[in-house]
């Protein structure tokens, strides 16, 4: 039970305050995808600023995106802060956003030595819910994307990405009408100017002042995403955007401007990256083992044990390779020369000439000798 008059009316004041328009617009919620690479999985922080006439949007985000072994899918989720003011004059309604989104990337042309292809043809589909609550601003959009982009790397340092999205979204929408408050509804229902109300009299106060409407509008917007390849694992990523806020075309113009850096936690998937990058880092009895469960290890031979095919000419004989000659001995050592002939001795020098010997003197007696003849 609610007592007093006062009570009342200061009730239908604030039902009156509240503005009757409904407010929930297409097009309010974050953008979803948060990198264009499906090459490796990352996380990201980015903001946003979107402006407006009167108002804007302000979005700051931290997603996580997983990469598939195949590189060509992403999974991206997403937690988004999000404030919207219509225009100048109206409350701001903060909240919150939670996006889903699907990446298929397929590349158009061969993929560089960093696994980028020079064109891709990107396709994003998810949902991003978001919910906005002011004082006299509440509201859930709940959106389904459908988004298209092509990534485009002149060079493996940078990438842009022209994008669209189309945004249909279930509007749920808290419109609020004034009450005319009538006093003989409760006339003498209290003393000394008191009023009672009855829980079924608030209700139905609350019946007639507050419809809950649900509708169905699409959004689009479009934009220009850019990526500063500064390493296999940091990007600096940037984009502009047009949007609404409201139905495609319809709506008030929103231009989204922001910025924010990609880390890649985890390495380049093996399979968008060349031979020698992909076994770069493998162990060869890995690379081994890996080959032994492919079906060409089976039929794997030898150059040696491979048979030459039908009608192919025998091979030419290759004569063996000679074992390398000996090398020559080594020249003998040069004979040492003959020592130089000692000089002839000097002449001697004049002496005194020695005494003549005296003759022998001859024997007296002759000598006699015996001798014996034959008879």
């Amino acid at each position: 039970m609610i007592r007093g008059a006062a009570a009342v009316l200061l009730m239908g004041a604030g039902i009156v305050s509240i503005t009757p328009n409904a407010w929930a617009l297409a097009g309010t919620h974050p953008i979803v995808v948060s990198s264009w690479d499906a090459r490796a999985s990352n996380v990201s922080l980015e903001y946003r600023h979107g402006f407006m006439k009167g108002g804007g949007f302000n979005d700051v985000a931290y997603n996580a995106d997983f990469s598939a072994t195949s590189g060509m899918l992403s999974a991206q989720f997403g937690l988004h802060y999000v404030n919207f003011t219509a225009k100048e004059g109206d409350p701001t309604a903060h909240g919150l956003a939670a996006t889903a989104t699907a990446l298929f990337h397929i590349p158009l042309t061969p993929r560089m030595d960093n696994g980028l292809p020079t064109a891709a043809l990107a396709f994003a589909v998810g949902s991003a819910p978001t919910t906005l609550v002011s004082g006299s601003l509440n509201y859930v959009t709940i959106p389904l994307i459908l988004g298209v982009g092509v990534p485009l790397s002149p060079s493996k340092l940078i990438t842009f990405t022209p994008w669209f999205e189309l945004s249909p979204s279930v509007n749920l929408d808290t419109e609020v009408k004034p009450y005319t408050f009538n006093p003989s509804d409760f006339a003498g229902t209290g003393s000394n100017g008191q009023v009672t109300i009855s829980s079924d009299q608030v209700t139905q106060i609350m019946t007639d002042s507050v419809k809950f409407k649900t509708n169905v509008k699409a959004g689009a917007r479009g934009g220009l995403d850019l990526a500063l390849h500064l390493s296999d694992a940091v990007d600096f990523a940037a984009g502009v955007a047009l949007s609404s806020a409201g139905p495609a075309f319809k709506g008030s113009t929103v231009t989204y401007v922001g910025g924010g850096i990609v880390w890649r936690w985890d390495e380049i998937v093996p399979a968008v990256l060349p031979a020698d990058r992909r076994l770069l880092h493998e162990k060869c009895d890995d690379v081994e083992e890996r080959f032994k469960t492919c079906p060409n290890s089976r039929s794997w031979r030898r150059p040696d044990e491979v048979a030459p095919p039908p009608g192919a000419p025998p091979p030419a004989a290759v004569p063996p390779t000679p074992p390398p000659s000996a090398p020559p001995p080594a020249p003998p050592p040069a004979a040492a020369p003959p020592a130089a002939a000692p000089p002839p001795a000097a002449p001697p020098t004049s002496a005194a000439k020695p005494p003549a010997a005296a003759p022998a003197t001859p024997p007296s007696t002759p000598p006699v000798g015996k001798a014996t003849f034959p008879q």
